[in-house]
């Protein structure tokens, strides 16, 4: 990889860090003086920075000590469930993982993992899909973004906690797991049925459109990622490349070094991301670097509701920067940077350190990116009035009138028709691959206006 993050507090982090001994302060505790035992002269007063812990102490120590059924107050399960506690008023993305949660989740990001292949946000008690992985069975089966999952394996997701939902969806390969959904204008839940894999997953895919025109796709930013986009991007020779449309459709996100490297090889200069942590006054900026930039040809991004994370700040850096043209529809507005550190017990805790803004210094955190042309992901028939944004800009980015004057123009739809049929009701891709080729045109006419 050719470049490395310089930022104090990257998105995954593993390290054993010396914390505070709970279960020695647990054990050392004593309880109150009482009227029978007026002698304090045995109680130790804590450390002043522990002051604070001192009631908790006590209260553990107690249903240690005098709690009816011993084994559901387990030293270990009890800090697990008092950290539990903390964090669970936190945000959505601070929470405590228990050692296999955490050992698959520092895998995720190597693109292999256990599971169904569904990325998903918790969101005030509900458990909302971000996206399906492509090529798992989630995806496969044709679990879509946005769907609520309100029930696994009959268990409603109303009665079981957060840690608990996530545990559930993990098992071992070849096991069976049942969903039940509920989508956005389906009346009806839906049910499916996904067996468990171990999903190896390329963030990466390529394809070429057309000569000189092509299709890259990056399904989430892991290791590797920024590798296999220049290796697809060099086997399609950069210098002679005429138009590339960058899908991050569904992107869940992954690496923060990831995205930004992404983001370096298409700019020169100038700001690539910032991040704020919890000192306002200290600013982490990244900058982008000639070396390794290649050549400006024309950029589209198609993003989604499903774009969250590092693909927002790759889509809002090119976006700020000017070079290239973000198509689709709002991203999903997740503008906050996330370390996960390893525990004594072989846990993990994955805690929210950082803000991140645009180069122009752009908040998107629960706003998202809003892309410069605005196409619903839906058929004109299928669409409602809800989900209009402005009529004029649906009049002309969506229906295409002036579009398919230029498609025609330029023999785009003959283009258009060689694509798998998928591919070719895609209303953000086709529209994406529209604007390249009348980029394009443009760019000839005005070389010949030139004197």
């Amino acid at each position: 990889m050719r470049f490395r993050s310089t930022l104090s507090v990257p998105i995954l982090i593993t390290a054993l860090i010396p914390l505070f001994n709970l279960s020695n302060l647990v054990v050392a505790a004593s309880p109150p003086p009482s009227k029978a035992s007026p002698d304090n002269s045995a109680v130790v007063e804590p450390a002043e920075q522990y002051k604070q812990l001192e009631t908790l102490a006590r209260g553990l120590f107690y249903l240690e000590s005098m709690y009816v059924d011993p084994e559901k107050v387990d030293e270990s399960i009890v800090v697990q469930n008092a950290l539990k506690g903390v964090v669970d008023h936190l945000d959505p993305h601070t929470m405590v993982m228990p050692p296999k949660n955490y050992e698959q989740m520092t895998s995720d990001t190597q693109g292999k993992f256990g599971g169904v292949g569904i990325i998903i946000s918790q969101e005030r008690g509900k458990i909302i899909v971000v996206s399906p992985i492509e090529d798992t069975p989630a995806h496969i089966a044709g679990v879509k973004a946005g769907d609520e999952i309100i029930e696994i394996d009959g268990k409603a997701i109303a009665t079981l906690k957060n840690a608990d939902a996530v545990d559930r969806m993990r098992g071992e390969p070849g096991s069976v797991m049942n969903i039940l959904v509920s989508r956005k204008d389906v009346k009806d839940p839906i049910r499916f049925k996904l067996v468990r894999e171990i999903i190896k997953m390329k963030s990466v895919r390529g394809q070429l459109l057309e000569d000189g025109t092509l299709l890259a796709r990056i399904s989430s930013f892991q290791e590797k990622t920024t590798d296999e986009l220049q290796e697809l991007l060099q086997k399609h020779s950069p210098s002679t490349l005429k138009g590339l449309i960058l899908d991050l459709r569904d992107n869940p996100g992954g690496l923060l070094d990831q995205a930004i490297s992404v983001v370096d090889l298409f700019i020169e200069s100038g700001i690539i991301v910032s991040t704020v942590g919890r000192d306002k006054k200290k600013i982490e900026r990244e900058f982008a670097r000639k070396r390794g930039t290649l050549p400006p040809f024309p950029i589209v991004v198609l993003i989604n509701g499903g774009s969250a994370s590092a693909s927002e700040i790759v889509a809002g850096a090119l976006q700020d920067h000017e070079r290239a043209l973000l198509v689709g529809t709002t991203s999903f507005g997740k503008g906050s940077v996330q370390t996960l550190l390893s525990l004594p017990d072989g846990s993990g805790l994955k805690i929210t350190v950082a803000r991140y803004y645009t180069p122009k210094d752009r908040s998107i955190q629960a706003k998202g990116i809003t892309p410069d042309i605005i196409v619903s992901d839906k058929n004109s028939s299928e669409r409602t009035e809800g989900e209009r944004r402005k009529e004029s800009d649906l009049k002309g980015h969506i229906e295409s009138t002036d579009l398919s004057d230029a498609a025609s123009n330029q023999g785009i739809n003959k283009v258009i028709r060689t694509w798998p049929e998928l591919m070719q009701k895609d209303l953000q891709l086709v529209t994406g691959f529209t604007y390249l080729k009348s980029y394009a045109m443009f760019q000839r006419h005005d070389m010949k206006d030139r004197p």
